[in-house]
């Protein structure tokens, strides 16, 4: 991704109203975004580092993951926190919350793409542990998702093409 070119807010706008439109049960909408641009980048990329130095045991330890945290951020335009916000309708089993942020990424992710736009879903263990929690200032019973990297495609660099096995081999007919 290009993180000199600009995702403009009418832009942003767009994707968060798709985002909105999701499917939640009881209508919780539980989906919570933390948008990190310009500067703020870096400063998400430290905490990204202190929460897997924090939550990480010393034997798990990789210097190299470490060190990627510190620049992955950089790559992209802009980078989300992904967050599922718990509502009081704890009848409401948490595995439907999630699904219900998944169906609000997946309708920005359709927007970006009509448009022209990169989108990267990252779940790396240290988004989801408690120090990062913390960082996000999360309530006990939310979650971060993941982090998602939102850019233009660089120009001159080819946009990788994607795939997928037949779609009917996927259905079973009773």
């Amino acid at each position: 991704m290009d993180p000199e070119k600009e995702v403009t807010e009418g832009m942003w706008q767009t994707l968060i109203e798709c985002a909105n439109w999701a499917p939640s049960h009881g209508h919780t909408e539980p989906w919570r975004f933390t948008i990190y641009r310009g500067g703020s980048r870096k400063y998400l990329a430290e905490e990204l580092q202190a929460a897997y130095k924090s939550d990480t045991p010393e034997a798990e330890f990789k210097p190299e993951k470490y060190e990627k945290m510190s620049l992955n951020p950089l790559y992209a335009h802009a980078v989300m926190a992904i967050v599922m916000k718990r509502g009081d309708l704890l009848k409401i089993p948490v595995i439907e919350e999630i699904e219900a942020v998944a169906c609000a990424v997946q309708n920005m992710h359709l927007a970006a793409s009509a448009a022209g736009l990169g989108m990267f879903w990252s779940s790396p263990a240290a988004a989801s542990g408690p120090s990062f929690a913390e960082f996000l200032k999360l309530g006990d019973d939310d979650q971060c998702l993941g982090l998602l990297y939102v850019g233009w495609p660089k120009e001159g660099k080819e946009w990788p093409q994607g795939s997928r096995k037949p779609a009917m081999d996927k259905v079973t007919w009773k």
